[in-house]
């Protein structure tokens, strides 16, 4: 199945008395980039969540964040932050003395004063159990990854569908075109041969000359090869499509190769309806081409 490269996914745990959650969001990209925000205590596991994404994706821009949502002082908890506190009371009091104006700085330290300021409490994590905090961990971000992948599949099927669909639409056209054809042929003949007699006038004309001629006209006109060539660039179109993995550069180039041979269909065939049938195949083209920027 084809994917597509916007998702989202997220899940909670408890590690060691401590509420976490993992956030993963991926957008379009041309390459696989990669952003892993951790708590500072979890820097270490950056490394493996940037290889796990990598073999799991081949484009897109991928967010990671995980934040710590809570902790118990069983196992370490929220502890003051000695040397915070004392970098901004003497902070104050310096500003206090050099400008010579009272802070009012209260010898009391109440709850509401270590909350004001950052940095008064932070997290402290007891090392012991670490890698089976790690574990615990991975298979957390693990999952958030398994369900951003989870919505891109089926973003992807919508997507499919909509291709497909647009896909058919194109080879139904180019078979318009292709049943055209003769009448543009016949009616080309019609009109050179009444032209070329209205020039001679009375003048003994050249049959077999007159038929050389229009016979070079047809074949200059002639669009079979290009007809041909966007058949089986929309054949592969829907192979690709159907045989899934990473589609969406090899699709690019066929619809490139599928606009440039209608462009050529249509300065050669040189018929109003054919011109309108090919207005209507740029269209469905350029559409395909939208879709596709959202796919892997």
């Amino acid at each position: 199945m084809i994917q597509s490269m916007t998702g989202y996914g997220c899940s909670e745990e408890v590690c060691a008395d401590v509420a976490y959650r993992a956030e993963v969001r991926s957008v379009n990209h041309r390459y696989c980039d990669i952003n892993v925000r951790l708590p500072e205590s979890l820097t270490r596991l950056e490394q493996k969540i940037r290889s796990h994404i990598s073999k799991k994706f081949s484009r897109g821009k991928f967010d990671v964040y995980l934040t710590q949502m809570g902790m118990s002082f069983k196992n370490g908890g929220q502890v003051l932050n000695v040397e915070a506190i004392t970098r901004y009371r003497t902070m104050l009091k310096d500003l206090s003395e050099h400008f010579n104006v009272n802070f009012n700085i209260r010898e009391e330290i109440g709850i509401s004063d270590m909350l004001a300021l950052k940095e008064m409490l932070v997290f402290r994590v007891e090392e012991a159990g670490k890698p089976e905090i790690d574990t615990a961990i991975l298979k957390m971000v693990y999952k958030s990854i398994d369900n951003l992948m989870e919505m891109r599949l089926k973003e992807g099927d919508l997507i499919y569908k909509d291709l497909i669909k647009r896909i058919i639409r194109l080879n139904t056209l180019i078979r318009r075109i292709e049943k055209r054809v003769p009448v543009v042929i016949r009616d080309m003949k019609i009109r050179y041969s009444e032209r070329v007699k209205e020039i001679s006038g009375a003048q003994q004309l050249d049959m077999n000359r007159l038929a050389l001629e229009i016979a070079v006209m047809v074949e200059r006109m002639d669009i079979t090869e290009e007809i041909v060539r966007v058949g089986s660039h929309i054949t592969q179109l829907r192979e690709k499509l159907d045989n899934g993995a990473v589609v969406g550069r090899g699709i690019d180039f066929l619809l490139q190769e599928v606009n440039r041979e209608v462009n050529t269909i249509a300065s050669k065939a040189s018929d109003v309806k054919i011109a309108q049938i090919v207005v209507d195949m740029k269209t469905e083209i350029e559409r395909v081409r939208e879709q596709i920027q959202n796919i892997e």
